[in-house]
């Protein structure tokens, strides 16, 4: 199967359920980095998707993050490169998205209202207060040291990652079905991302079926790497509960 974008697809090696989980790797990543992931994936029997996001850094390069319906920022781009994604998968799929590109994942999932999406695990994110997260990352993964350069490069940063994403997600939420059911996982000891950030996304989305996984000690991202004890087992219960055994 020749899939958009470069994605590439990893068959199980034992396939035992019908779906197809979609990894969404964090910004600044690559397909690289959500291996211990798809590992995890590939043994519960689960075929997977992974690929590389346009716009992944702060570097504009050759093009300006602009889609054909003439929205600006690499958040609605990454709609657009997902829903491309998912449109050349056949069948159920589930989303399994990393920090600030899951509000793509909310907006890919709500564009098409969950009709082929079974469920959706999101780890580090979504998450809104954009201008702050941006703050963190430029302070704690650029480590850009004055506080007054980190206040200008996330002013000129937010426009980047897409205008009128905050009121979009009221919007984008209010179409995710009844009971949808969402995996969400979040360290609160993040320096990026306050669980708050993120709680305000899920304030609009009352009616879905959400599981909070709260890691005490946890990061940014660390969750399986440095608590496979609570992550491993709780991913796996979700994933289980919302696939469909072959």
């Amino acid at each position: 199967m020749e899939l958009p974008f470069d994605a590439q697809l990893l068959p199980a090696a034992e396939k035992r359920f019908r779906e197809t989980v979609v990894f969404v790797h964090h910004f600044g990543g690559s397909r690289r980095t959500v291996l211990r992931h798809l590992r995890l994936a590939d043994a519960m029997g689960f075929d997977a998707v992974r690929f590389d996001l346009v716009f992944n850094s702060f570097k504009i390069g050759e093009h300006l993050p602009i889609t054909s319906s003439l929205k600006f920022g690499a958040c609605h781009v990454w709609i657009d490169e997902l829903e491309s994604i998912l449109n050349a998968i056949p069948g159920k799929k589930i989303i399994y998205s990393f920090s600030m590109p899951s509000l793509a994942a909310l907006g890919a999932i709500a564009h098409r209202k969950a009709n082929d999406i079974s469920g959706w695990v999101c780890d580090g994110g979504p998450f809104l207060q954009i201008l702050k997260c941006t703050y963190n990352l430029l302070e704690h993964e650029y480590h850009i040291d004055n506080p007054f350069l980190r206040a200008f490069y996330s002013a000129a940063a937010y426009p980047l990652f897409g205008t009128g994403i905050e009121l979009a997600v009221k919007s984008w939420g209010a179409h995710l079905p009844e009971k949808f059911p969402v995996l969400s996982v979040r360290g609160e000891k993040d320096p990026l991302v306050p669980v708050s950030a993120i709680e305000d996304v899920f304030a609009s989305t009352p009616q879905i079926d959400l599981q909070r996984l709260s890691l005490k000690d946890g990061a940014h991202l660390d969750g399986l790497k440095k608590f496979p004890e609570i992550y491993e087992p709780t991913a796996r219960a979700f994933l289980t509960r919302i696939g469909t055994s072959l």
